[in-house]
């Protein structure tokens, strides 16, 4: 990869209940507009349905905050303004989904010509810190790096950090169930559940993806 991700997107798009597929071939569209090099500081850009619900989301990455400023007011961000009264059911927050990414592994094994990387299936794991616990949690999700390396069927996996709340998320990617599976029964996922009750005002909420589109730099 050109550089190491440090600040994000992740935006979710709730769909009207008739335009379920329609937001899916917007988004299809998105992916060709962000093709050919069109946003160079936009490192990893991700098109997802959320499983079991009529909800989409995009999540993507930078190292600079010119190339989030950039894509925010870009090709794709500019139609999702356009087109999100005739295909969601409430407006999209772009604002609410800048965060920090605390760590990252961006390993992908996919070949470039195909659109999902590789990629078929991910998580996008949500949890809300205890107010005193939010520098536990930062430092938590900081070391969990190292066990996530060890996952050969984890490729790409996100830490992240919504600046000035206590909430944090995981958000990965996988080539297939197997690995995602392998990841819920993983040291990271353990450790997580079990530091529920002194960490966390809650359990992890946890939704599981279809991906739809990739693009790398």
């Amino acid at each position: 990869m050109s550089a190491e991700p440090k600040i994000g997107l992740l935006v979710p798009l709730h769909a009207k209940p008739d335009q379920v597929g329609a937001v899916a071939d917007f988004l299809n569209a998105g992916y060709s507009l962000m093709t050919g090099n069109q946003e160079p500081e936009t490192l990893q850009w991700f098109a997802v349905k959320y499983e079991n619900q009529p909800a989409y989301a995009i999540f993507d990455t930078f190292a600079v905050e010119s190339g989030r400023a950039a894509h925010t007011s870009g090709k794709v961000a500019d139609a999702l303004r356009a087109n999100a009264g005739t295909l969601l059911a409430q407006p999209p927050d772009i604002a609410g989904g800048h965060l920090d990414i605390l760590a990252s592994k961006v390993k992908p094994t996919g070949p470039e010509s195909d659109v999902k990387k590789g990629l078929a299936v991910g998580l996008r794991v949500l949890v809300k810190a205890k107010e005193s616990k939010i520098s536990a949690v930062r430092e938590f999700l900081k070391g969990a790096l190292p066990l996530v390396e060890a996952e050969e069927e984890t490729p790409l996996w996100y830490a992240v950090e919504w600046p000035g709340t206590n909430t944090f998320g995981i958000i990965d990617f996988f080539a297939g169930p197997s690995g995602l599976e392998k990841h819920l029964k993983g040291e990271v996922a353990k450790a997580l559940f079990a530091s529920v009750d002194e960490l966390l005002e809650g359990p992890p909420d946890v939704v599981k993806t279809e991906v739809l589109g990739v693009t790398l730099q």
